[in-house]
């Protein structure tokens, strides 16, 4: 297990990994105490505020243009497997809240993905949802707009059937 090693502008709650400089665990800061208000909360709209930390976080870096650099920097300190084609938001999804499930964490990089897309801005984030049927349909649109992979299939169909010669099946 990690050791932290706690920090002072933040809550007590959260703590700092060793080898994490300051600079970045100040970008993370709002995110964890968005995610702790959320987590406190109950409605369906509770994770908006969240979503919204995660996005205006990941808006500040790609305008720096260090997006990659820093998303790779997280995902060494937290331990985030990283895979080819992962997203910036996704893996800020994963660094700020581990728990969540898959799926969930797919939905909501994807929704995120197509608010980035539509070029909104973080305080419009709520509207976007509300404007496009909440965040699966976001996400749904981000899937249509932008596919992660080419779903185009052309190996199915056969010039010519093959024979097979053995079995006398053509």
């Amino acid at each position: 297990m990690k050791r932290r090693v706690p920090h002072s502008k933040t809550s007590s709650k959260f703590s700092r990994p060793i080898g994490l400089d300051s600079k970045t665990w100040g970008n993370l800061a709002p995110i964890l105490e968005a995610l702790q208000q959320a987590q406190h909360q109950i409605g369906r709209f509770r994770f908006y505020d969240y979503l919204a930390a995660v996005y205006r976080t990941y808006q500040e870096w790609k305008d720096l243009g260090i997006s990659k650099r820093m998303t790779r920097h997280l995902a060494v300190h937290f331990e985030i497997p990283r895979r080819k084609g992962t997203s910036p938001v996704r893996t800020l999804i994963d660094a700020t809240f581990p728990a969540l499930d898959p799926k969930q964490k797919s939905r909501w990089s994807r929704a995120l993905e197509f608010a980035a897309l539509t070029r909104t801005t973080p305080n419009d984030l709520p509207k976007l949802f509300k404007n496009h049927s909440g965040i699966a349909g976001c996400a749904r649109f981000a899937a249509r707009e932008k596919p992660k992979r080419d779903v185009y299939r052309n190996d199915w169909l056969d010039e010519q059937p093959v024979k097979r010669l053995a079995r006398g099946i053509v």
